[in-house]
């Protein structure tokens, strides 16, 4: 699946990032850190819902109030958190059957 990539403001330069290697998104307060797999992160001025909006909703799963994940990076899933490359990310208990109900499951 080729996902269109998108922009983020870096040093008053647009920097193009494909949405297939972000990893998290984490929010704190009206800023948003974007996580990419090459283990860098951008931060913008941007709400978590905010930034959510603007990426692809198949890719991107809301776990908690501060913390999105891509569906690409998800090693695990628990009850109450998920692991992505190593760390682990809480999942809050409302948004732990969108969680399952987004993720593609062979029983």
């Amino acid at each position: 699946m080729v996902l269109k990539p998108f922009f983020v403001w870096q040093d008053k330069v647009l920097k193009k990032i494909r949405p297939e290697e972000v990893m998290l998104l984490a929010t704190e307060e009206n800023y948003t850190r974007i996580y990419l797999s090459d283990r860098t992160h951008y931060i913008v001025r941007s709400t978590l819902a905010g930034a959510l909006k603007k990426l692809p909703l198949d890719v991107f799963i809301r776990v908690h109030r501060s913390y999105a994940a891509s569906i690409f990076y998800v090693d695990t899933v628990e009850r109450d958190h998920l692991t992505i490359g190593g760390t682990t990310i809480p999942i809050a208990r409302q948004y732990y059957k969108s969680v399952i109900d987004q993720l593609t499951i062979i029983r």
